[in-house]
């Protein structure tokens, strides 16, 4: 859309917004005046309704108690013969009546009620010579003798008419109020009246300005009034109850809808005239001037001028054009900075996973035209996650750029074989990179080319930082044979990238359709570790046998995987994979927390003093987080009768040996005890057996079975004396035969294990046998 059209489309909201705003301030402001007018008016009307009341109030508040303390009433209520009484009663009432010329009752009656609530006397001012006591009243009476209230005034309605009633106790002979033991015999006498000019003042409130009146007992004020007019104001009249007075909704709304069209027509016309005056002063000084800019600027972008010619004038869009001459000079070079941002790593400069693969599609698609092949190299780095969760992001970023510089200086040597245009380099991931070798006549290009790489991590990989236990594995596909488009060959040169890491690591391997289906089963099991899920996990202990009594000494406590979606995962499989991964923290330590959980039952079975032996990876070693987890661990058990091992496994080349020293020593004061398992096939060396705190040595099956040769069976029992002379405890595992076990203990090993003596087994199965045998 055009800046005019932005600019009329825009302003007019805005106006609209804004006017709608205010306006709406003003009618709540000029809505509130109206209803704070209207509540005045019927304050004042309210005003003269309660001095009307209260002139029949007076009248009440005056005669009443004269008329109580009169001779006729006290003769009435002395003499037997209450007829002549009677009549001089009445005379004296309907002489007060007409004595009143400001109050305006046109209902009068006096009843006089014994102690028993009965009738003594009777008189009202009405035609009707049948006329009989309000049924209410008596009752009214009856509720005041009960409560012993003396005297008192409320009111009734009588069909819509405002009756006022008093009522007071007296003494039959004193006329006075009656003593408390005077009580039971005193006689009420009640006087009620209607308010009738009171009555007309609110029948005229009502037609003439839409008012409503209404009076109520206390006490006795209807829920409604609460919440349904918008004005409404009330008065109490002490002793009596309160007035309410309320404005018809409909009359204010009538007042609010007038207020509301006024308004609204101020509006639009306000808003109509602002919004001509402001886009007629935007397109004269903004709009046309930028429409100019830009006409100038097309011209220069379709070659009419080599560059815009900046304005002289002093203001917005004079800079603006000033700016944009400038930058349009520096324009180049921001494209080319912009486009290896878009093209390149941040961190290695190397290409990007989009870049590379539409690098990727333009090579296979020249390839398919020229009839050549195309080799992909999948290289990702082992062990990176150890090194990053060791030593920071920061340091394995410093890696990854060393590995980088090196992988370029790889493959852009001056080979005969390779030259640098023949090649690509891209990351794809955090620890995963490519090279795309195109223009080959002969697939050794990719042996060498692998070679080159796996070379740099000979021994570790050394860079500014440190030297880190870091290697390399690399899958390889060739198109056509192993992929057809850019996605099947990355996917199958990552599958052979997982066959390289699972048969070892730091080596190369070529796609195959085996290939494949071994790296679907690995990340299909690294994708079940992440979930870690160890429910699913169940530690057997297999055990472990003196060498010359053939009794338990100990049992290992062995991890087994039974995974819902895999099935039976050997430990082969999935411990190497945790390793790498860097899942194997969490699995020891729930190993053993299980193992601290069972050892009770396990001494059970296998009697006092046995040795509950339990793995832990090498790697985690110089962990000082790790360690001490442990000993949070074990400092929870307070079981002496148990021995706990750790059996250190060898499958990482351990770096940092002061480290490991010092987190081995402080576990061995722990009470600990500490084995090197597998001893023979790992990296620990002879030298580092004699600095480490060590208790037993743990003969590899490897070096068991080797036992068949003579010669080797030699070397194995040198060095299990060497073994014995340095202190160590030696025990020798995956013993199968006789055989095996007559040489190990004629060797001086021990203690023993292997199926020759027992198979692992889950808990659940030693406690049957140990019942079977207890029977």
């Amino acid at each position: 859309m055009r800046l005019n059209k932005r600019v009329r489309v825009l302003i007019l909201p805005v106006l609209v917004f804004s006017y709608l705003v205010t306006f709406i301030g003003i009618y709540q402001v000029q809505k509130q005046s109206i209803i704070h007018f209207q509540s005045s008016e019927a304050r004042l009307q309210l005003n003269q309704l309660v001095a009307n009341l209260n002139r029949y109030l007076s009248f009440a508040d005056t005669y009443f108690p004269s008329l109580i303390r009169s001779t006729e009433i006290h003769q009435f209520l002395k003499v037997e013969d209450k007829r002549f009484k009677a009549l001089a009663i009445e005379g004296n009432l309907e002489e007060a009546i007409k004595e009143l010329d400001e109050v305006n009752i046109g209902y009068l009656s006096l009843a006089i009620l014994a102690p028993n609530n009965s009738v003594e006397f009777y008189y009202e001012n009405s035609d009707d010579p049948f006329s009989e006591i309000d049924p209410r009243l008596p009752e009214m009476v009856k509720d005041m003798r009960k409560n012993y209230t003396a005297s008192g005034r409320t009111l009734i309605n009588n069909n819509g008419a405002t009756r006022l009633v008093y009522v007071r106790f007296i003494d039959r002979y004193t006329l006075r109020k009656p003593l408390m033991k005077e009580w039971p015999q005193s006689v009420a006498i009640l006087m009620a009246f209607d308010a009738t000019g009171f009555d007309q003042l609110r029948e005229t409130l009502k037609k003439e300005n839409g008012r409503v009146a209404q009076l109520y007992p206390s006490g006795k004020e209807p829920a409604h009034l609460k919440k349904t007019a918008m004005v409404k104001v009330s008065q109490t009249i002490p002793k009596l109850g309160s007035i309410y007075l309320e404005i018809d909704n409909k009359l204010i709304q009538e007042l609010l809808n007038e207020l509301y069209l006024r308004i609204s027509i101020s509006f639009v016309l306000l808003t109509l005239c602002s919004y001509v005056v402001l886009n007629n002063l935007i397109k004269r000084y903004i709009t046309g001037p930028i429409q100019g800019l830009e006409q100038e600027i097309t011209e220069v972008l379709e070659g009419h001028k080599e560059q815009p010619r900046p304005s002289k004038k002093d203001d917005e869009v004079g800079s603006l054009s000033r700016v944009f001459s400038k930058l349009y000079g520096q324009l180049h070079g921001a494209y080319e900075v912009t486009k290896e941002m878009a093209e390149k790593d941040a961190l290695t400069k190397l290409y990007n996973r989009r870049m590379f693969t539409r690098c990727l599609e333009r090579v296979l698609n020249r390839a398919e035209h020229k009839q050549q092949k195309v080799g992909l190299l999948y290289v990702d780095l082992d062990n990176f996650k150890f090194v990053n969760d060791k030593y920071g992001h920061e340091t394995g970023d410093i890696l990854l750029k060393a590995f980088a510089e090196r992988l370029q200086d790889t493959v852009r040597t001056t080979d005969i074989v390779l030259k640098f245009y023949n090649h690509d380099l891209a990351r794809l991931a955090g620890d995963e990179f490519a090279v795309l070798l195109h223009d080959f006549n002969k697939e050794a290009v990719l042996y060498k080319v692998a070679e080159r790489i796996l070379s740099l991590f000979d021994n570790g990989f050394t860079c500014e930082v440190g030297h880190f236990p870091i290697s390399a594995s690399i899958g390889i596909a060739i198109y056509p044979d192993d992929g057809a488009n850019p996605t099947e060959l990355i996917s199958n040169s990552d599958a052979a990238m997982y066959q390289a890491k699972h048969g070892g690591r730091n080596q190369y391997a070529f796609y195959s359709q085996e290939l494949a289906s071994q790296a679907r089963r690995d990340k299909e099991i690294e994708t079940e570790l992440k979930k870690k899920n160890f429910s699913e996990f169940e530690v057997y202990y297999m055990p472990i046998v003196i060498a010359k009594t053939g009794k338990v000494a100990g049992v290992e406590a062995l991890l087994r995987w039974h995974s819902k979606s895999l099935g039976f995962v050997s430990p082969a499989e999935f411990i190497p994979i945790a390793e790498s991964r860097g899942y194997f923290e969490d699995i020891d330590l729930w190993v053993i927390q299980q193992v601290i959980r069972d050892s009770n039952t396990l001494l059970k079975i296998f009697n006092s003093n046995i040795k509950l032996s339990i793995n832990i990876s090498s790697a985690q070693l110089s962990s000082q987080i790790f360690s001490e987890k442990i000993t949070n661990l074990f400092n929870q058990t307070n079981l002496k009768e148990i021995v706990f091992q750790l059996e250190i496994t060898e499958t990482f080349e351990i770096q940092d040996l002061t480290k490991v020293e010092t987190n081995l020593h402080s576990l061995r004061k722990l009470g600990l005890s500490l084995a090197i398992d597998d001893f023979g096939s790992g990296y620990t060396s002879l030298v580092q057996l004699l600095n480490y705190p060590i208790d037993t040595i743990k003969i590899d099956k490897s070096l068991v079975d080797m036992m068949v040769d003579k010669r080797r069976c030699a070397m194995v029992v040198a060095l299990i004396k060497y073994c014995k002379q340095q202190g160590f405890q030696v025990t020798a595992e995956g013993i199968e035969r006789e055989e095996q076990a007559s040489i190990l203990i004629e060797a001086g090993c021990d203690f023993l294990q292997g199926f020759y003596y027992a198979k692992p087994e889950p808990l659940s199965a030693h406690i049957a046998k140990s019942q079977a045998g207890q029977s």
